[in-house]
């Protein structure tokens, strides 16, 4: 039984990876294309972009160095940026863990906020609370989870962040949390 809908281009199922781009064929337009959309902030996009652009790599710096001097941006997504560029200069990752913080799976950015609140680490929160517009609602539950319990929800920055949030939220259990904190 053939469960391929009949629009589909079957030429492009003939070859196993048809779904994977090669770097090579990687052009300044589409390195572009994933710059603007890192550049809106925390979204589904925005993990794959950021992955994206790391895999990509050497190719990616001139586009990225340009984009930096060229576009006013928020200073959240320039340190992203720059991470992006020190990772493709240096092959690794400082800090390392904003490779599993902002990876697209939804699961390993929750299980990275949960590491933070379980060694206790304050010192990363300009990387961990844009992360409370994360499109799933788990990485968002174990980020307000973790400013609560680090004892940072004193912190005037991250009530207005909450503040800001509760207007946005969706999740009922989370809108909840918020109240209850604030």
């Amino acid at each position: 039984m053939n469960y391929l809908p009949n629009n589909r281009n079957h030429t492009e199922l003939d070859h196993p990876n048809w779904n994977i781009i090669e770097v090579s064929k990687v052009d300044d337009k589409i390195i572009n294309k994933l710059l603007n959309k890192l550049s809106l902030g925390i979204s589904d996009d925005f993990f794959i972009c950021f992955e994206s652009l790391i895999k990509i790599g050497e190719k990616a710096k001139p586009s990225i160095i340009s984009f930096i001097q060229e576009n006013e941006i928020d200073l959240f997504i320039k340190n992203i940026l720059f991470f992006i560029l020190q990772f493709i200069e240096r092959k690794n990752a400082n800090p390392p863990f904003l490779l599993k913080l902002y990876n697209p799976d939804f699961i390993v950015r929750a299980r990275t906020i949960m590491e933070f609140e379980a060694k206790g680490e304050k010192e990363f929160l300009k990387f961990l609370l844009p992360l409370i517009d994360d499109p799933d609602d788990s990485v968002r539950w174990a980020l307000i989870k973790m400013l609560v319990s680090l004892n940072l929800t004193n912190n005037p920055l991250v009530r207005d962040i909450l503040e800001s949030r509760l207007d946005m939220e969706l999740n009922p259990i989370i809108i909840e949390k918020i109240k209850e904190i604030l």
